[in-house]
């Protein structure tokens, strides 16, 4: 399809003008995070080169806001591109700000502030990591009961159910910020890894409000992801997540947040006349798919663009060619499951 153009013909179309792609990112890897997790870490090599072409090629890349208002509205530029990142990582201050501003690109980072304010390494994500760390090894891992044995973590099974036995035994007990923090440094211990250097790091941790006040300053558009990285079915615990996310941007932006990214891709119909009632213009999932001006504005499908996607799978997608050859297929309409790397096991999604 390249080598005959029809990307390029597909996307001069009026089918893919009248049409928005959003790419989603999550952390850019400063090591050898996109080893660990291809999934869910890019390089920043690859991200250049996606930036590199978006401009050789010409696309429209739009801030988010603008970009809504003009999908529905009809008057979208042509072969328009949003470019939006779940979660507000460190590596996003460090690496891709000064990436997308050297492009001169628009961006929008969807922020969970509680991982913002209490800026330690997230439980599972970092337990994750530290055992593929180790994963050449056989340890005997005492920092939870539940485990305490000897074990070969070579395996991901392995590592993915200390993973699991870490979070339920945390929530079981029902651990704070400050217990979560010494099971790690337990874990750490029963490993080998060499925890301080890691803290130090921040590799897996998010931005402080500090950075993201800075980097909202010089024109990133900081949005919602909940405050603490979930989605209660209970219509009151789901309102406060939103409300606490929307009041700690607003200190950080002094702007009001509208826009929502669903936590892990986790969503149900449940939630739409809930946003609704608290003002959210839209939201993203983790759908695939490119939006349409009869799409519902609070499940908007995005491309989850990762080291697993090559570059002619990213131009086939962005220009609207592959969306059009799947135009006939659906994302599921109901309750997501979270996705494959960095999972639910893994996400911050325990606090």
């Amino acid at each position: 399809m390249k080598t005959v153009s029809l990307f390029e013909a597909v996307s001069r179309t009026q089918w893919r003008n009248s049409r928005l792609v959003i790419l989603g990112y999550h952390g850019i890897s400063f090591e050898d995070e996109h080893e660990w997790d291809p999934s869910y870490f890019v390089t920043r090599g690859l991200l250049g080169q996606r930036l590199e072409w978006l401009k050789a090629e010409g696309f429209s890349v739009l801030p988010l806001e603008t970009a809504i208002g003009a999908l529905f509205s009809g008057e979208l530029p042509e072969r328009s591109v949003v470019l939006t990142f779940d979660d507000g990582f460190y590596n996003f201050y460090k690496l891709g700000h000064p990436l997308l501003a050297a492009y001169g690109v628009p961006s929008t980072v969807y922020l969970t502030t509680y991982y913002s304010e209490d800026n330690r390494p997230v439980l599972g994500v970092t337990a994750s990591y530290m055992l593929w760390k180790r994963r050449k090894r056989t340890v005997r891992i005492a920092a939870v009961p539940e485990v305490s044995q000897t074990l070969d973590l070579s395996r991901r099974e392995t590592r993915d159910a200390v993973v699991t036995a870490l979070q339920t035994h945390a929530a079981s007990a029902g651990f704070g910020a400050d217990e979560k923090h010494a099971l790690l440094r337990s874990l750490a211990a029963d490993i080998g890894f060499d925890f301080e250097t890691f803290c130090e790091s921040r590799l897996l941790n998010l931005m402080t409000p500090a950075e993201a006040r800075e980097i909202s300053a010089a024109g990133v558009d900081i949005q919602l992801h909940t405050h603490r990285h979930r989605t209660p079915m209970d219509e009151t615990l789901f309102r406060r997540e939103i409300q606490d996310n929307a009041t700690r941007i607003e200190d950080i932006t002094g702007r009001i947040p509208r826009h929502f990214c669903y936590p892990s891709g986790v969503y149900d119909p449940t939630f739409l006349p809930w946003l609704r009632k608290l003002g959210i213009a839209s939201a993203v999932t983790c759908d695939p798919g490119i939006c349409s001006r009869d799409a519902n504005p609070l499940l908007l499908p995005r491309f989850l663009d990762t080291c697993g996607v090559s570059q002619t799978d990213f131009e086939s997608w962005v220009s609207g060619a592959l969306p059009l050859l799947y135009s006939g297929i659906k994302p599921n309409g109901g309750r997501t499951r979270r996705g494959g790397g960095a999972s639910a096991s893994t996400k911050p999604s325990d606090a």
